[in-house]
């Protein structure tokens, strides 16, 4: 059996604002869209796939405490501070960091999108995808 990771799928309360949010912030674009039967986009960044969003209500899920998450989204961005900084100049939140692990020689950081889901990104140099 071969076994695939397609996506993360966030599950929205507002659709069209959390999608758009993602859009803007992470600087994503909507791949693909279905808005019929039910909405949910796929973003990608340089043709590669980062994230889904659906609209939570139409997936029959009921968001709860969403800093109980026990599925959390890593990024990997070029510079932590300044995506950090961004992440709050757009209404995301940021729990934790910039902080710099001396240990391990890393930037590191927590934020939330708009709608409180949680996330982690990290600056390890040397090594953002090509």
């Amino acid at each position: 059996m071969r076994l695939h990771l397609m996506n993360a799928v966030v599950m929205a309360e507002d659709y069209e604002r959390l999608r758009d949010w993602y859009v803007d912030v992470l600087e994503l674009t909507v791949d693909s869209e279905w808005t019929e039967k039910y909405h949910y986009a796929e973003l990608v960044r340089e043709g590669r796939f980062v994230i889904g969003i659906a609209s939570a209500e139409e997936m029959g899920v009921t968001p709860g405490d969403r800093t109980k998450a026990t599925v959390v989204p890593q990024f990997n961005v070029d510079d932590v501070r300044g995506f950090l900084a961004r992440v709050k100049e757009r209404g995301g939140a940021v729990p934790f960091g910039p902080s710099f692990e001396e240990d391990e020689g890393f930037w590191c950081g927590a934020f939330s999108d708009i709608e409180g889901n949680p996330a982690w990104v990290v600056e390890l140099p040397g090594k953002m995808p090509s």
